[in-house]
């Protein structure tokens, strides 16, 4: 538990413990890779500045220490393009998990003194929201301090609010910290469905998130520029233009958030192929694999991360995912010796 050993026994309460709950941080299961919110100069940080998404119906709260939490805040914000805010200690956590360990046992216990551990993130108002997200790992079976501390210095602006509870986990269940949420919060309204994604179950996030989205009536709000929300593109070849659909999975999607893009497919296996390699990699976390390509698909070739645009048709593999189509015989435009320089672009 520390670094220094004092106490067998307390040692041997403290693991007890982290079995019992799934550890101390929103990524147990990979402690070795935390991240480090807050550290360095914040000069340049806005922690009460919301980063902007169309949609001005929701706000995405989450804190995380690792990157469990923070990655399913950015998959529902992504899916419905909304507002989204890290909340963040005044002190960043140590980096060395037993360190983490200890401190969130000290700030539970000091919370139920009924002292809140400080944090560099505040927001003004809630008034323009109609569901405020709320996130966070889950430390021996309660809400991470952090939110806690947010959650308390901002209920009387929360007061009439929908809340929106998610939390991750190594094993725990969230219920103790929605009756955490419901103390903190007396005068919000918490949703009663929530979504817990523990260690075993935060690969399905990709599918697990939209379902919850869908069971609680959040929806992407049509704005008066449907390409922004379209899954068709657009790829420059040359003085050609031809379009693509995309499909509406975690990976489709991930490839429409970096357009516009232009880079150069280089021609692979005697133009059966023209690849490119995202950097970084497209996320494949909960997307069906398995494709028999035909010419037109784009696809993943998980193994190497690259998107491959097939020309000619292939046998099935397990190692693909089909992430779109080229429309109508668009692919004729790539179907080409040599290495070809495109544009990606929303259509």
């Amino acid at each position: 538990m520390m670094k220094k050993f004092l106490l067998i026994p307390f040692l041997l309460f403290a693991v007890l413990s982290m079995a019992a709950c799934g550890g101390g941080s929103d990524e147990p299961f990979t402690p070795e890779q935390p991240e480090n919110p807050g550290s360095g100069d914040d000069s340049d940080n806005h922690p009460d500045t919301p980063a902007p998404g169309g949609n001005g119906r929701y706000l995405v709260l989450y804190a995380s220490r690792t990157n469990n939490t923070e990655r399913v805040a950015q998959l529902i914000q992504t899916t419905l393009d909304c507002d989204m805010l890290e909340v963040e200690p005044e002190t960043a956590y140590d980096n060395d998990y037993n360190s983490m360990l200890e401190r969130s046992q000290e700030e539970l216990a000091a919370i139920r003194q009924g002292n809140y551990p400080p944090i560099k993130t505040s927001l003004e108002n809630f008034d323009d929201y109609d569901i405020v997200f709320v996130g966070y790992p889950i430390w021996y079976s309660s809400m991470a301090t952090p939110m806690q501390t947010f959650l308390h210095e901002h209920a009387a602006k929360l007061a009439g609010k929908r809340i929106a509870l998610f939390a991750t986990s190594g094993s725990s269940g969230i219920s103790t910290s929605v009756s955490e949420a419901r103390s903190l919060c007396p005068d919000a309204t918490i949703i009663d469905r929530t979504l817990l994604l523990t260690s075993s179950g935060l690969s399905q996030m990709a599918t697990r998130v939209p379902s919850w989205l869908e069971e609680i009536g959040a929806t992407r709000e049509e704005t008066e520029s449907p390409g922004e929300t379209s899954m068709k593109v657009k790829i420059s070849v040359g003085n050609r233009t031809i379009t693509a659909t995309m499909e509406d999975n975690a990976a489709g999607r991930d490839f429409l958030s970096r357009l516009p893009l232009e880079v150069t497919l280089n021609d692979y296996n005697n133009t059966t192929e023209k690849i490119f390699y995202p950097d970084p990699a497209l996320t494949t976390e909960g997307v069906t694999r398995g494709c028999a390509p035909t010419p037109g698909d784009i696809t993943i070739y998980v193994p190497w991360g690259n998107v491959a645009i097939f020309c000619k048709s292939w046998s099935h593999s397990d190692d693909l995912i089909k992430i779109g189509r080229i429309d109508g015989d668009g692919i004729e435009a790539l179907n080409i010796g040599g290495d070809i320089a495109v544009k990606f672009e929303r259509q």
